[in-house]
């Protein structure tokens, strides 16, 4: 190439950095406009979820952590009062209430609260439908039911329900289902769906993906080495970094569960025993030709002859 088709090549780089600024440019936008950072808690309760008279409760629920290994949802309650049932000072119940809450076909949660009292947030704990075992596509649900009595009268109290999430990373929705008599209690079911947020799963799809990748290349490079008969340490120390990599790489990801997940069984372990099965090759193969040496009964002494008869040959050089 001369010097004149030189100085008339076009330097690339700004176009690439145009190109790059483009794509942040569009990225924050599709971030900003779709909600990706969660910056609102509240979440939509679907059904009949509307007081039927004036004089109700607010059951303003929140969730605070999704537990897939132990299968339960802790979440906090406070019920704010509305019409007769404000008390005389503020924060004040009026009426002696009794909130019941059924998870899992018993009674987890019962909360008195006597009249003229003060009301103040109640941890509940609500049972996990389903587990862990999907990750990170899993879609965990709990099942319960609510119940406001006066616990006076033992009429039932309207409610409404209010909830927000503040478990990370996970998108809820709930549903209320048509009240229902048992005994002297009105049931209301309620149903709330989980699902991981759209960022977690990109990560996990990502590691996912680097982990395979690791896998096929240490594959082709190994295949390659033995078919040119150049396996070196390098690649027993290499083999050996990535086969302690993956379990760690496992673990970073977000809201990883414990070892056992569908994705462990389709990915994870298939790409260790792979990379242990060439590490377990390699290293025997390795060991095997190096120690050669070692199981030789005669050691051959060619060099160490030819380098002396050269030492011989210097000497009777320098005394001539």
């Amino acid at each position: 190439m001369s010097d004149s088709e030189r100085r008339q090549r076009r330097n690339p780089a700004p176009i690439i950095l145009g190109v790059v600024g483009v794509i942040l440019v569009v990225y924050y936008v599709i971030v900003s406009l779709t909600g990706v950072l969660n910056t609102n808690t509240d979440v939509l309760v679907r059904g009949g979820n509307e007081a039927s008279s004036s004089d109700y409760l607010t059951l303003r629920m929140s969730t605070q952590e999704i537990d897939l290994t132990n299968r339960v949802v802790k979440a906090n309650v406070i019920p704010i009062p509305h019409g007769d049932l404000v008390g005389e000072k503020a924060g004040e119940i009026s009426r002696n209430l009794r909130i019941e809450v059924s998870s899992a076909g018993i009674t987890t949660s019962v909360v008195t609260f006597p009249g003229e009292s003060i009301v103040d947030p109640t941890s509940l704990t609500l049972s996990l439908q389903r587990g862990d075992s999907a990750y990170p596509f899993d879609t965990p649900y709990a099942d319960f039911q609510l119940s406001v009595q006066d616990d006076e009268t033992g009429r039932a109290v309207p409610f409404v329900i209010e909830l927000t999430n503040s478990a990370r990373p996970w998108v809820l929705t709930a549903d209320r289902g048509d009240e229902m008599t048992e005994g002297s209690r009105t049931l209301v079911p309620v149903t709330i769906d989980g699902s991981r947020d759209l960022l977690s799963i990109t990560l996990v799809s990502f590691y996912v993906l680097a982990i395979l990748l690791t896998t096929l290349m240490a594959v082709v490079i190994i295949g390659s080495a033995i078919l040119r008969r150049k396996l070196e340490f390098s690649n027993v120390i290499w083999l050996s970094a990535t086969l302690l990599s993956f379990p760690a790489l496992r673990g970073s990801m977000p809201g990883a569960p414990p070892i056992g997940t569908a994705m462990d069984f389709i990915v994870l372990f298939p790409c260790l025993v792979l990379i242990a099965g060439m590490l377990l090759w390699t290293g025997i193969y390795m060991l095997w030709r190096e120690s050669s040496v070692l199981r030789r009964r005669t050691l051959e002494q060619e060099e160490a002859a030819g380098a002396a008869a050269v030492g011989a040959a210097s000497a009777s050089v320098g005394d001539d």
